[in-house]
């Protein structure tokens, strides 16, 4: 489904209701297949392994912890009909999310990077290197330029909704029957030891962080949605699903190479399963360049997204043939000692602080310009996060709880305390004047 020619260019502005057409349905399916990725199956190979079944209850609790929180999220967007940066206007205010907007463009080149260099090199597998990296990295780029300027309503209806999930859904049925009834036999050359020594809520954390990287996004897309609550339902069950599923066969297969989990798939998991793998992560390409162009038009509105679309992918395949993927875990771990502290606060914000019940002028032109509690408490969360995760420099870890529980809990307190101590001072001042 196309936009009319009168919303050619999809902005910051809340969009009509002729364009909120998506259900339940349509969200279950784009946040499955979001919740799909080779990077994903990297990630669980890190998951803590006791036993299985102390591996399987961390992935799930970390898959519905952080799942609620995405649906949350997306919540604001379908309740408004904004895009993810402009729900962040009312906790930092419209300079504080131009600060986010850099942040999250950044991050989003980042994953887009990261997902075109796979589906490169897992397509020149799949080829046998007869169409190089360097040439499937165009390919993709050009897919992600037809995906991005057709807009999300035609992806998710056309491509997503009717083939590409249900055959992903299929492929991940047989990838795990294969791991669990075979892998003794067929892996043995292929399965690392885990040697990182991530602790149950270091594990969770890991877990946790995947739904969260999805945070700065999801109200892009959940804003067309027909009812806010069938969207929340959508995103979370869908969700949760596949990234507890694609944790597991990380946890079962414990291979922390991408690229030997490529070749691993292809050599016993039969060709095709990498080729429907490839075929699906595309999406995920498409909505990491669609949102930071969504994000960077929270500065720049006039430009038509579709050549910010143009422009990201362009420099997302550039930087696919220039940086190397090393140190997975530890992206991910960056980005929740970034968003995890920003989404806290905007959550707490809104549905505790302002119950839900925000006029739609809040997010434009009556927000305020910046709120100082917001950036505090976003400062002292996330430094909260770094110190005593295992990225640390300082390695302050004695707490054994994690680092996403402690800082959303800091940030939560902090932005309260703030908020409180402003509102006394300026009570007081009013009282002052009417002295006067």
């Amino acid at each position: 489904m196309e936009f009319p020619k009168h919303h050619s260019d999809i902005g910051i502005d809340p969009i009509n209701e002729k364009n909120k057409i998506l259900t339940g349905k349509d969200f279950f399916v784009i946040w499955s297949s979001l919740g799909v990725g080779l990077l994903v199956i990297s990630a669980g190979s890190f998951i803590y392994t006791s036993n299985i079944l102390g591996a399987l209850f961390v992935i799930i609790l970390g898959s519905v912890v952080g799942s609620i929180l995405l649906g949350l999220a997306g919540k604001i967007g379908s309740d408004h009909s904004i895009p993810s940066i402009v729900s962040m206007r009312p906790s930092f205010g419209i300079y504080g999310s131009y600060l986010l907007t850099i942040l999250n463009v950044l991050q989003l080149i980042g994953w887009a990077t990261f997902e075109i260099t796979i589906l490169s090199k897992a397509a020149s597998i799949f080829t046998q290197g007869y169409i190089n990296f360097y040439i499937w990295s165009i390919i993709f780029g050009i897919i992600t330029i037809i995906f991005g300027v057709s807009g999300p309503l035609g992806i998710i209806k056309q491509w997503l909704n009717k083939f590409a999930v249900w055959i992903v859904y299929g492929s991940t049925i047989i990838m795990l029957i294969n791991l669990i009834f075979f892998s003794g036999h067929h892996y043995t050359n292929l399965i690392s030891t885990n040697n990182n020594n991530f602790d149950f809520f270091n594990s969770l954390d890991l877990v946790i962080v995947m739904p969260l990287s999805w945070l700065p996004l999801v109200a892009d897309y959940n804003r067309f949605s027909q009812n806010s609550k069938n969207a929340f339902l959508g995103t979370f069950i869908g969700f949760s699903i596949t990234n507890t599923l694609f944790y597991l066969i990380g946890v079962l297969l414990g291979i922390n190479d991408v690229f030997k989990i490529l070749f691993a798939i292809q050599t016993f998991f039969y060709g095709f399963i990498l080729l429907i793998l490839i075929v699906d992560e595309i999406d995920n390409v498409f909505a990491d360049i669609f949102s930071s162009a969504m994000s960077f038009k929270n500065i720049f509105n006039k430009i038509n997204y579709k050549y910010l679309v143009i422009i990201f992918t362009a420099v997302s395949c550039i930087l696919s043939n220039i940086i190397p993927i090393n140190q997975y875990e530890s992206f991910l771990l960056i980005i929740g000692a970034l968003f995890t502290p920003i989404f806290a606060i905007v959550l707490i914000d809104y549905y505790i602080i302002k119950r839900g019940k925000i006029s739609i002028d809040l997010f434009y032109d009556k927000c305020a310009k910046f709120k100082i509690s917001a950036f505090s408490s976003f400062f002292i969360g996330s430094l909260t996060y770094f110190i005593i995760s295992p990225i640390s420099p300082i390695h302050v870890q004695s707490l054994n709880i994690g680092s996403t529980i402690p800082s959303m809990t800091v940030s939560i307190i902090s932005f309260l305390s703030i908020e409180y101590i402003l509102k006394k001072v300026k009570l007081k001042k009013i009282a002052t004047k009417r002295k006067r």
